[in-house]
């Protein structure tokens, strides 16, 4: 046997393991330049390429079908051929318990996905320096043996020669451990360092001449992680010396020259001669980085991202703990619940990122309410649970009042004061529960119940709650198959145009028609849809109902009228509302100009740019769009101009008091003027009262719905409302003046389109399909506005309109028209003959404000001319 170090003319070979294509065929790229690289797709494969060829190193995937990583190494380890071959573990998996699983079962090394290449060459080459080296000892060790007993028994000069031929190999063996990048050194019997490698004098901080001689022990091992002394007994180097035992990649704690520990893989094996211990060779792989990794795992399991406070799985290890504590000490354990009130109205109205900006800032207001509190955790979303060791209820009141005192004071998030309150509720041990799982959930059920009576306070648990509780699931459950019993209805409220009194759209409103507790209150039911996520499925029968039930209507004869419909930021959030508005309206066949979505405010702020995008592909479809409940939440005037919206809904709780409150009063107005100047319409929402009515109304608001006309009614009342044609009367001191408009064209289509993108404006509308049916309309009509087709037989609109205005000059006139002479129009123009020019196709939003501006224009001038002397 040649004892030389061997010269490498054959390259290493590698297997690859992955089910998946595109990793082996990337790890095979980096690696086939280098070495000889085999690949496998599964475990059965890798175990049967790994039996035939026998690879120098293994990279193994851990999540695989069939056979994962780590039965495929406990069947290597179990094979006597692969049993030594070195396993690097390739993985995605990033639990702490996965790695000391395979560290465990025998793995090198773990390398994480995604990988850098650079970082996979530097481990393959280090694992195939230490295989070479471990082999090649080992291959000398076998060689040597038989070399000393062959020896024993020949002659001084032939001994001779084999101590010269054993200092050679020694020196040899001296070179190739100085270049692997694993330390390793030697003690002899007395445990003194004769041998170390340039690895370890470089991890440990020492030159090699300063280690040669010293106490391995007393130099490196002398104490543990903790710094408490180490044993001398329970030494690895000593158990080899001593009992000739072997110990085999364990974690210790080694010690730098500078006095810090250094985190090791470890082993060390007794040097035998004949039989005797001769000395150990101990070596080590630093693993700092793979502790700092652990630890950070470790951190994420037990600690919040967002607030660095301690999540639900350490809070029960504590709380468990604090529990065992107080039992023992016959102490009380106070565990406060807290939720913020009316944080998601700022969530969803400001964005997350002041969400979670504002939940710092109350996380550093909760640690330091009071020294007692001795955890504080943050359970996500905008609840956390502090644990507060007391002497009696009392104490517990005093940390509650002082957490309500502390969040009462502003919060300046992104230049803006924010005001925040909160819920709390309290279980106290040993009274409200023996357990940590008990006291949290009768704590819960003391927040709900302060939540439900208006927040900002505080109330401890008492056995009602639970009753409470229970109460809640139930009606969770029950709403839950709510849909497929059929117990869900819609009612309708009728919305009444300001300026004509008629019908001019629905609000579709549910209802809960229980089998035993009756017609459920949406109060009472609606917020825990939001809250559960079952809003998203109800939302969608409300929509399709609501859509079929007024195509029906349509289909029977009555009045034409749009259908309201809510939606919620909660909605949002879950669906594709533009997929669904679609398919909804393709399926039931309604005309998209009758169906309306209204939408909140919150939804709108969420994410106002992504919104933006949302309303314009609705209003893609041909729907209507509003504001619900506008003014009660955070809109950014910056975002609402370019909304593709269509109205405006005042909030009924500035109609309430709009006629004795100078601020509601206010509002409303700048609502209505923000409305107008926006080219929307202002709709009233909650109106009750004749006084209501009339100042609403003298202030330009568009629309109105409320108890005054009509309540929300079943669909069979709404249906006989609709047949009956009903109006909403005006106070013959309150009448406003008739605003009617005349359109001409000769196409019938076009004049049941504009009419169709009109009807809420509550004008007058006249319609004639000629210029001489025109005249006829304006010889019995006191007509504001007229609008006509410029391409007609017989006539042009301008012919028409020049008519129009020697005998009406009063009138405000416009052309609409898809045929643009610009000669022609500027003739007229400058004649004064029309008003404005109109491009067919049209805008609606734009065509319902130049039609504003115009009756506007006319009721000016009309004005003009009375008051002139």
């Amino acid at each position: 046997m040649n004892t030389d170090k061997p010269v490498e003319t054959a390259r290493a070979r590698i297997l690859v393991v992955d089910d998946d294509p595109g990793n082996l065929d990337a790890l095979g790229s980096l690696l086939q330049p280098h070495y000889d690289v085999f690949a496998a797709p599964s475990g059965a494969r890798a175990l049967q390429i790994a039996n035939a060829q026998k690879p120098d190193l293994i990279l193994l995937d851990v999540s695989m079908p069939e056979m994962d990583g780590y039965d495929v190494l406990v069947r290597l380890r179990d094979n006597p051929v692969t049993r030594d071959i070195p396993v690097l573990f390739v993985t995605g998996m990033d639990s702490i318990e996965d790695e000391q699983r395979g560290l465990e079962l025998g793995a090198v090394d773990y390398i994480a996905k995604p990988y850098r290449p650079l970082i996979i060459l530097a481990r393959v080459q280090a694992q195939l320096e230490l295989k070479r080296a471990r082999d090649w000892l080992r291959d000398q060790n076998t060689y040597l043996e038989a070399e000393v007993t062959r020896r024993v028994a020949e002659n001084l000069s032939i001994q001779e020669a084999g101590n010269r031929e054993r200092a050679r190999l020694n020196s040899q063996n001296e070179l190739i451990l100085a270049s692997v990048g694993e330390g390793i050194y030697g003690a002899d019997p007395a445990g003194r360092i004769y041998f170390v490698n340039p690895a370890a004098a470089s991890l440990l901080g020492y030159t090699r001449d300063e280690l040669m001689g010293k106490d391995s022990h007393d130099t490196l091992h002398h104490s543990k992680s903790d710094g408490s002394p180490y044993p001398r007994d329970d030494c690895p180097i000593h158990l080899a010396l001593v009992g000739g035992i072997a110990v085999r990649e364990i974690e210790e704690t080694l010690w730098h020259k500078d006095g810090s520990p250094l985190p090791v893989l470890y082993s060390s094996v007794p040097v035998m001669e004949g039989g005797v211990v001769v000395g150990a060779v101990a070596s080590f792989r630093d693993i700092r980085e793979r502790k700092r990794y652990e630890a950070q795992l470790e951190r994420q399991a037990n600690f919040d991202d967002l607030t660095g406070l301690p999540n639900p799985n350490l809070l029960t290890d504590r709380l468990a703990q604090a529990v065992t504590r107080c039992r023992q000490n016959e102490k009380n354990l106070a565990v406060m619940v807290l939720k913020l009130d009316r944080f998601k109205e700022i969530n969803d109205g400001l964005g997350r990122g002041v969400g979670d900006q504002l939940l710092l800032e109350v996380s550093g207001r909760l640690a330091v309410v009071n020294e007692t509190i001795h955890t504080l955790a943050h359970m996500g979303g905008d609840e956390f649970v502090l644990l507060a060791e007391t002497g009696d209820n009392g104490e517990a009141v005093s940390i509650a009042q002082r957490i309500l005192k502390v969040l009462d004071q502003a919060f300046l998030v992104e230049e803006r004061d924010l005001f925040l309150s909160a819920s709390i509720g309290i279980a106290m041990f040993p009274q409200d529960g023996e357990n940590g799982e008990a006291l949290l959930k009768n704590a819960s059920a003391a927040m709900y119940r302060t939540k439900a009576s208006g927040g900002n306070n505080f109330l401890f648990y008492s056995a009602e709650m639970n009753a409470h509780s229970l109460e809640r699931l139930n009606m969770e459950s029950e709403l839950r198959r709510a849909v497929e019993r059929n117990e869900l209805l819609l009612y309708y409220q009728p919305q009444m145009s300001l300026r004509n009194g008629e019908i001019i759209g629905m609000e579709a409103l549910l209802r809960w028609q229980h089998p035993l507790r009756g017609l459920v209150s949406p109060m009472e039911f609606i917020p825990l849809a939001e809250e559960t996520g079952l809003i998203v499925p109800i939302g969608e029968w409300v929509l399709r109902t609501a859509c079929a039930q007024n195509l029906a209507w349509q289909a029977a004869g009555l009045p034409a009228v749009a259908v309201a419909v809510n939606l919620s930021a909660r909605q949002f959030e879950g669906q594709d509302i533009v997929a669904l508005t679609a398919q909804v309206l393709r399926e039931t066949g309604l005309d998209p100009s009758y169906l309306e979505l209204e939408l909140t405010e919150s939804a709108a702020m969420g994410n106002a740019d992504a919104f933006i995008g949302v309303t314009e592909a609705l209003k893609g479809l041909g729907v209507t769009l509003s504001i619900d409940d506008f003014g009660t939440g955070y809109s950014s005037l910056s975002y609402l101009k370019r909304f593709a919206l269509d109205r405006l809904k005042i909030d009924q709780s500035f109609v309430r008091d709009i006629v004795q409150n100078p601020d509601s009063a206010a509002i409303a107005v700048t609502v209505i003027a923000l409305a107008h100047g926006l080219g929307l319409s202002a709709v009233a929402e909650g109106v009750e009262t004749e006084a209501q009515l009339n100042f609403l109304r003298t202030r330009g608001c568009d629309e109105m719905q409320g108890f005054y006309f009509s309540k929300p009614l079943p669909g069979a009342e709404f249906e006989q409302l609709l047949r009956e044609r009903r109006k909403l009367v005006f106070p013959a001191a309150a009448e406003l003046p008739v605003q009617t408009l005349l359109l001409v064209d000769d196409e019938p289509s076009i004049l049941s389109a504009l009419k169709r993108v009109l009807r809420r404006e509550g004008y007058q509308i006249l319609t004639a399909t000629s210029a001489a049916e025109g005249m006829e309309l304006l010889a019995t009509h006191q007509v504001a506005v007229v609008m006509s087709d410029q391409r007609m037989p017989h006539v042009t609109g301008a012919e028409f309109l020049a008519k129009v205005r020697v005998m009406y000059p009063d009138t405000v006139r416009i052309i609409l028209s898809g045929y643009t002479d610009l000669k022609s129009v500027t003739d007229v123009v400058n004649r004064g003959e029309i008003y404005k020019f109109l491009e067919k196709p049209w805008d609606d939003t734009a065509l319902r404000e130049n039609l504003r501006e115009a009756f506007q224009y006319y009721e000016t001038r009309r004005v003009h001319r009375v008051n002139a002397p």
